[in-house]
């Protein structure tokens, strides 16, 4: 039984993060991850929109509310625990919570700064490139896998996957698939023009590549879940890195491997392997076949030596985290960025 802290007559509450020590004071009003990200905390998180569930920890004591219902993603076994889901909870008196928070990015600084569509590229038929341009001397520090918010005035702000590996450029690159009712990407497709000024705020999430580690790496992706492995994938041969990487990407059809790099890739280095995996291959494809985590699972019957990064639809990376901790996999060595528009009909990350 969690027992509870009565401050109806403070204004702020403090939240105490009972793993690092550290905390910071809430109103109440903001989620409890905000305020941390905020307050410079380097909790865990993903989506930060409810869907994901990176950002479950243990409330070991205090109350906290939830605007609406309880998230789905928190299951009846964890609310028993005493779970929340802190981009979505907030603080109803003083927390005593229990995060594992992240060193890596304890360097990294959110910045809202404009930046210039400097080229368009149609990758094939639904998914675009976007190279964007940081003026002047500035550029974006970020880790290999992040994300960013892309901001228009007309539109929610959306994430996008940073698609290239963090050289110090003042370029971004973004790889967006169209979504059939997706008021942003079909902007993005058929009216945005070169020249056009945005917004960019990040980088944000926890994906991204674990340096201190040589663990040989299994990277799964899904669709244009392609574009955070391809910065991840480039920085490990930037920085010259001796592990060996075995790359799965899957997707529909041929037409939807949009991208020549990973074979390259694999002609150049005996360290990178790929496979690509198709689910609805016509009669003339002589490669893998199904959904790409099985393709995995048929090829590696014990996991428990490696290190795996999935990215893709929420759906894949579900599957994928099953099948891996089945077949031995430790649980801190599974990493993933489940895109939201499996969630939302109107739009695309």
């Amino acid at each position: 039984n969690v027992s509870f802290i009565n401050c109806i007559s403070k204004t702020m509450f403090t939240v105490l993060n009972q793993v690092s020590g550290k905390s910071f004071e809430s109103s109440g009003e903001e989620p409890v991850l905000n305020g941390a990200l905020s307050n410079g905390l380097n909790f865990p998180y993903g989506c930060q929109n409810g869907f994901c569930g990176k950002c479950k920890a243990v409330i070991l004591n205090g109350e906290f509310e939830y605007d609406g219902e309880v998230p789905s993603v928190i299951t009846e076994d964890e609310i028993e625990a005493n779970m929340a889901l802190l981009c979505q909870c907030k603080a109803k008196s003083d927390l005593y919570i229990a995060v594992d928070e992240l060193d890596a990015l304890a360097n990294i600084e959110v910045r809202s700064i404009p930046c210039r569509v400097e080229q368009i590229n149609h990758l094939n038929q639904d998914v675009i490139q976007i190279i964007l341009k940081i003026p002047g001397a500035q550029s974006l520090q970020y880790l290999a896998g992040q994300y960013l918010d892309l901001e228009h005035s007309d539109f929610e702000p959306r994430a996008f996957s940073i698609a290239n590996a963090p050289v110090n450029s003042n370029l971004i690159e973004l790889h967006v698939r169209l979504v059939e009712n997706g008021k942003f990407t079909n902007f993005i497709f058929n009216s945005l023009a070169e020249k056009t000024i945005l917004r960019i705020e990040g980088p944000k999430g926890d994906f991204f590549l674990r340096e201190e580690s040589e663990k040989p790496i299994i990277m799964i992706a899904g669709g244009t879940g392609f574009g955070p492995i391809k910065a991840i994938i480039e920085h490990l041969i930037s920085i010259n890195s001796e592990r060996v990487v075995y790359l799965y990407w899957g997707v529909r059809d041929e037409v939807d491997l949009y991208s020549n790099l990973p074979s390259e890739w694999a002609e150049k280095s005996p360290k990178i392997q790929f496979v690509p995996v198709l689910s609805e291959a016509n009669d003339t494809w002589q490669g893998e076949r199904g959904y790409v985590h099985e393709s995995v699972m048929r090829d590696f019957e014990d996991l428990s030596d490696y290190e795996v990064y999935a990215c893709g639809p929420p759906v894949m990376v579900k599957a994928a985290a099953k099948g891996c901790l089945e077949q031995g996999l430790s649980k801190k060595n599974f990493f993933s960025d489940a895109f939201e528009y499996a969630f939302e009909s109107s739009d695309d990350e």
